[in-house]
């Protein structure tokens, strides 16, 4: 990605359901994360089109929340949505319509647009996904470095550390994560990217495009 002057209209073509007023008081898609708590306060949530459920959640009419779903934290469930059994959900997790958060699959402090798909046995930290973003089987974005310091995005005009310890990535509309990727901490891709299955990939990458190789990276315009 050239810039780091990618602001949130080039991730995210359409508006949250949920979410409005915090994207509207954030310039970078980053700093979405460390602010989820702000959907959360009181006055927020009497605004929105939701029903209490639990003391920690809150679900639009034909959103579902299965029995055997581990609900840790706070979590918003859209018209649509459904959070299956054995499903993790811990800290803040905002999910749009038409979500799923799959069996063995673990959330953690993440917004997510219309139509995400998290099928099965994947982790999400500390992120953002962009309407119909999709991970395969087993995917995963990690949201904590193996060694100590600080996450920094990976930009042609610099390197901005983050703040905080913990920040997975930021995926853009129609994204497709294959079976077994990683995504590293601080990854950044633009919408329509497609990365490939048992890839590990770290850094940034421009809308459409597609990042294959097990061990040796390559990325390809998406056509």
């Amino acid at each position: 990605m050239q810039s780091r002057e990618a602001l949130i209209p080039y991730f995210f073509s359409s508006a949250h359901p949920f979410a409005r007023a915090l994207v509207a008081a954030c310039r970078y898609p980053w700093e979405l994360v460390p602010r989820l708590s702000e959907v959360f306060v009181a006055e927020c949530l009497a605004e929105l089109p939701l029903k209490r459920i639990a003391y920690n959640i809150w679900v639009e009419d034909g959103g579902e929340v299965e029995d055997g779903a581990s609900i840790e934290g706070r979590i918003v469930v859209g018209r649509g949505s459904i959070v299956r059994r054995h499903a993790v959900v811990r800290g803040d997790v905002v999910l749009g319509r038409g979500c799923l958060l799959g069996y063995f699959t673990e959330v953690k402090n993440a917004l997510l647009y219309d139509g995400v798909q998290l099928p099965h046995l994947s982790y999400v930290g500390d992120s953002v996904l962009g309407t119909g973003a999709h991970l395969g089987a087993g995917a995963k974005i990690s949201n904590f470095r193996s060694l100590p310091g600080e996450i920094r995005l990976d930009f042609s005009d610099g390197r901005p550390a983050l703040p905080g310890e913990k920040f997975g990535a930021v995926l853009g509309d129609g994204v497709e994560v294959g079976c077994n990727a990683v995504l590293y901490p601080g990854s950044i891709l633009g919408p329509r990217c497609v990365v490939y299955p048992l890839t590990g990939f770290r850094g940034t990458a421009e809308a459409g495009t597609i990042v294959k190789g097990a061990g040796s990276e390559q990325r390809v315009p998406r056509r």
